[in-house]
C-alpha cells in the first residue's frame, strides 16, 4: 500500500513538472528570457535516482521490520533475506544514477 502511495506520488509530481514548463514562443518584446533548453536526460537520471533510493529504503526497513520480529519472538526463520540485497542493488542503482545526473548537470 506504501509503494502504490509512492507511485501515484511520483505520477502527480511528474504531471505538474510537465504542466509548469515554461512557455515557448512568446510574444516579441516579452519580459520573460528565453526558456532554458530542456535537459530530459538530467531530469531522467534524478527522478531514477530517487526512485531507486526510495525503494531501497522500503525494502531495508522492511527487511529490519522481518528480522526485528525474529527477534521479539515472531519465529524469524529466513523468509525475507532476498530483500538485504536487493536493497543493496538499488542503492547502487541510486548512487550511479546522482554521479551520471551530477556529471550531465556540470557538461
Amino acid at each position: 500500500m506504501f509503494f502504490k502511495i509512492l507511485v501515484l506520488l511520483a505520477v502527480a509530481a511528474g504531471l505538474v513538472y510537465l504542466i509548469r514548463q515554461p512557455r515557448r514562443g512568446q510574444a516579441a518584446g516579452a519580459f520573460h528570457a528565453a526558456p532554458a533548453r530542456r535537459k530530459p536526460a538530467f531530469v531522467a537520471l534524478c527522478v531514477g535516482a530517487a526512485l531507486s533510493l526510495l525503494a531501497s529504503l522500503m525494502s531495508a526497513v522492511l527487511w529490519m521490520g522481518a528480522v526485528a520480529g525474529g527477534v521479539t519472538g515472531g519465529g524469524y526463520r529466513g523468509q525475507a533475506d532476498y530483500l538485504l540485497p536487493v536493497a543493496g542493488c538499488l542503492l547502487a542503482l541510486a548512487v550511479a544514477c546522482a554521479v551520471g545526473a551530477f556529471f550531465k548537470r556540470r557538461g
